[in-house]
């Protein structure tokens, strides 16, 4: 076993499995690319005020094509909830990973401004750092002037992954750039008639291709019946309280818990002692340190529960590689944060309709469309699509229909004003490291920036599914 998850931590992908990928998905390669990363796309959204979330096959990062300055340079971006920092690869970066991704700067657009301002974001084994722009960025029906970071600088780890920057979706208080967040601008610019997003993850497998992300509005057909909301405890990330844990109809007894949900994180981490009581309830497991093996025919689902509703993880989702003895559980037994913190990332997220709901601080959850719950006792509702309220719950009274952008995702004009940049210098702090701190991921409890891809960089080295 120890030899086996040596080789699965150091390896990549076999061919077979690279090869099986590339053959099985529709895929499709920008011309312009200059990197031969493959991309599963998912269909144009029907709704205006939205946009497709792509995938790289594999359900392992998830990101969108957003358009930079004059030229409408397209880059791909990961969907990170998990931090505020919007940045792409500028085009003076000499690291190896910008020279195989696509990269943006003066020469792609007359509107460009660079300012003094440097940045730097650090992620587990290495870090990104670059100065602060100005350019306009359009994406859905929406043509935005504002800042970003554009990174002169980009470690290795970003040599295996096909996005060229990260888009910044989390809590505006972990930005570490001193510039308004994509959200900010989106709803000081009358944008929005809500301050929130809608966000679909799609399993690839489904062969659904319908992942989305809806700003100012919520697309009801994503998910059933009617959206549970929870208020956030953190005013950094969406975390918010979990009233418990279990499998099938089992429940742990978990008190105290909080998670953390993370579009920019493929699995689930708990610490090691909350992962070993979940993992027991599954039959057949085995553990091998921050490692578990479940049988690979196991049906069992994993359920958590927010303010009193059950939402259940597929065996689709948690049952991972075989290592010859079993399948990799995706459910880490790893402490990012505190004891009490869990991340839930793609894993979970893939199994509901997830709102982020920035003005009330409040994250709202709905079974996907094509998820069937299996739970008793305090379910979602087929028959309502107003929020539940409960305990921890926040009743809402959002119609959640987007408003008309002034702007149209073809127009190269900008919507409202320019987003300067805060006078600080070198951003730096607690905000600006990963949560695994090292390469020996020695966690940082003040660290709230990096849950993103390349706090992954840890999880890229156990499942070897890196395309």
């Amino acid at each position: 076993m120890e030899e086996m998850l040596d080789d699965l931590f150091h390896s990549g992908p076999s061919p077979s499995l690279r090869g099986a990928l590339k053959a099985s998905q529709s895929t499709y390669r920008r011309s312009e690319r200059k990197n031969d990363f493959t991309v599963v796309a998912s269909n144009k959204p029907s709704i205006p005020n939205a946009m497709a979330v792509d995938s790289d096959g594999s359900d392992f990062t998830y990101f969108s094509v957003l358009k930079f300055g004059s030229s409408r340079q397209e880059m791909y971006m990961l969907i990170d909830s998990g931090s505020a920092n919007t940045w792409v690869m500028g085009s003076d970066c000499d690291s190896s990973a910008c020279k195989i991704h696509n990269t943006f700067g003066s020469q792609d657009s007359t509107s460009l401004h660079k300012t003094s301002q440097t940045w730097s974001l650090a992620y587990g084994t290495g870090e990104v750092t670059g100065v602060v722009a100005n350019d306009t960025v359009s994406f859905a029906n929406y043509t935005l002037h504002m800042g970003f970071g554009l990174a002169s600088t980009a470690s290795d780890d970003f040599n295996s992954y096909p996005m060229d920057g990260i888009l910044g979706l989390g809590r505006p208080s972990s930005d570490a750039l001193g510039t308004p967040t994509l959200m900010e601008v989106l709803d000081q610019q009358g944008n929005l008639s809500n301050n929130i997003i809608g966000v679909h993850l799609q399993r690839a497998s489904d062969g659904t291709k319908d992942g989305q992300i809806t700003f100012g509005g919520v697309d009801h057909s994503k998910f059933s019946g009617k959206l549970g909301y929870t208020k956030v405890t953190n005013d950094a990330s969406w975390e918010i309280p979990a009233d418990d844990a279990g499998v099938d109809s089992k429940a742990v007894g978990f008190t105290g818990k909080s998670a953390i949900l993370d579009t920019g994180t493929s699995y689930i981490l708990m610490p090691p002692s909350d992962a070993q009581k979940l993992h027991s309830l599954i039959p057949g497991t085995t553990q091998n340190g921050e490692i578990f093996v479940v049988p690979c025919s196991s049906n069992a689902n994993l359920y958590f529960t927010f303010s009193g509703v059950r939402y259940t993880v597929s065996p689709k989702d948690y049952v991972g590689q075989n290592l010859g003895n079993g399948c990799q559980s995706k459910v880490i037994g790893h402490q990012a944060f505190g004891p009490d913190e869990w991340i839930l990332g793609a894993v979970f997220l893939k199994n509901v309709y997830t709102v982020f709901d920035f003005d009330n601080n409040q994250i709202g959850l709905g079974i996907q469309s094509t998820i069937e719950s299996n739970s008793t006792g305090n379910t979602i509702s087929t028959t309502s699509t107003t929020s539940s309220s409960s305990t921890n719950t926040a009743s809402s009274s959002h119609t959640f229909s987007a408003k008309s952008s002034k702007t149209t995702a073809e127009s190269s004009s900008t919507s409202g004003s320019s987003s300067s940049p805060a006078a600080s210098a070198t951003s730096s702090g607690p905000g600006d490291s990963s949560p695994f701190g090292s390469s020996d991921l020695a966690a940082s409890s003040a660290s709230r920036t990096g849950l993103s891809i390349l706090s992954n960089a840890l999880l890229a080295l156990i499942i070897g599914w890196i395309l």
